[in-house]
């Protein structure tokens, strides 16, 4: 066999990806290496620009590389360069201009004609389920019971016509928000208002409701993130709405996902002053951490909800000390190059601002993402147990 440097022999080829050679024939078979004959005929080669090439993929996921999936989809297009369209609407538009409920009815294609209320009685068994949780339960535990309890209120729910699925979303929405524990006074009927209600414990100033209905829009879709893909793979085998919802919630719940926020209020509550931004920077780059609230997975430039949110939180109830403190994290962690800030630090930015319970973050995350996982629900229903997904087995060979 030549022993050119563009080929190897199928040791080095493993060495190369850090696997056993048994595993680089598996490879072979799933069609993620091509065998190539050797001289004698007998011998087996790779090309070494394909192994790199996977030995690349590896590296970006793990050992078992990074997964793509791709869907055909005509409900939002993420471009990495720093736009977000919803139906082909700019999202950092409609963040400004509308509400969450007529962006998630633009994202299931629903004419805004339905009420946004559960039935008192759903809602009784919703209130009562979450009260016999712990005091100490934290408001996305809960969620996730309202969500259970509701549903086995709902003798209907496996209607997937396109009108019955988002009738059942407007009402699962409203009965999540109207089963939590109020805090205050709703000032008003929209989603945002209910949910001010549960999340303040105070009246809201200029601006602050009109931050919190932002928040929602710019999270309601985010293309196929984790838990999009889950509540996909959930509606493709018909699990009703409420399934589907909870497992959006399950995953979204992830600490690197949904719950990422919480990191960054964490940073936020502990700069008491902008001076103590760069030593607290500086303690996270000494333990080589990251510095949640920056840097993105899909953007390459800036994350268009940040900055949409930051301008609006920042006009929300006027300047305050914690928008000098985020206006210094962002000049420290972006000094040299460094990354811009994420939709994470936004949102926390948002809710040490205006004073929102522990955890909030979360909510106002998973709750918007609602719109979403209901939206790509209503795509996958009709195509019907597509995902069948194959392991590539690495393990010892079964005795013959």
């Amino acid at each position: 066999m030549s022993e050119s440097p563009r080929w190897l022999t199928t040791r080095q080829a493993a060495q190369l990806l850090g696997v056993k050679p048994e595993t680089i024939y598996a490879y072979v078979s799933r069609g993620m290496l091509t065998r190539h004959r050797g001289a004698d005929r007998r011998s087996s080669r790779f090309d070494r620009i394909e192994v790199e090439r996977l030995a690349r993929r590896h590296r970006q996921g793990g050992r078992a590389g990074a997964l793509e999936v791709v869907v055909d989809t005509e409900l939002t297009l993420l471009d990495p360069a720093g736009a977000l369209y919803y139906r082909g609407e700019d999202v950092t538009e409609l963040a400004r201009t509308r509400h969450f409920e007529e962006v998630a009815e633009l994202l299931w294609a629903a004419p805004a004609n339905g009420p946004w209320e559960a039935a008192p009685s759903a809602v009784e068994v919703g209130r009562r389920a979450q009260e016999a949780l712990p005091a100490e339960a934290r408001t996305i535990d809960r969620i996730r019971v309202i969500v259970a309890a509701l549903a086995a209120t709902d003798p209907v729910r496996d209607d997937r016509r396109p009108a019955a699925v988002a009738a059942t979303a407007r009402s699962l929405v409203a009965g999540i928000v109207d089963c939590l524990p109020a805090r205050n006074q709703a000032p008003g009927p929209t989603i945002a208002e209910r949910l001010w209600s549960r999340l303040a414990d105070r009246v809201p100033e200029r601006g602050e409701v009109r931050a919190l209905d932002a928040a929602l829009v710019l999270l309601a879709d985010h293309e196929l993130a984790a838990s999009t893909l889950a509540a996909r793979v959930a509606a493709s085998v018909w699990a009703d709405p409420y399934l589907v919802v909870l497992t959006g919630l399950s995953v979204g719940g992830g600490a690197l996902h949904g719950a990422q926020s919480a990191a960054v209020e964490a940073l936020l509550r502990e700069a008491h002053d902008p001076a103590d931004v760069a030593r607290l920077v500086g303690e996270r780059l000494r333990r080589a951490e990251r510095v949640p609230g920056f840097g993105h997975a899909v953007y390459t430039d800036r994350d268009p909800r940040a900055d949409v949110l930051l301008d609006v939180v920042r006009a929300a109830g006027g300047p305050g000390p914690v928008d000098a403190i985020v206006e210094e994290l962002v000049s420290v962690v972006g000094r040299h190059g460094g990354p811009a800030p994420n939709i994470d630090l936004a949102l926390a930015s948002l809710t040490v601002k205006l004073g929102l319970t522990e955890g909030a973050g979360e909510v106002i995350f998973l709750l918007g993402r609602i719109a979403g996982h209901i939206a790509h629900a209503l795509e996958e229903y009709p195509h019907r147990m597509r995902f069948r997904p194959r392991a590539l087995y690495v393990g010892p060979r079964p005795e013959t």
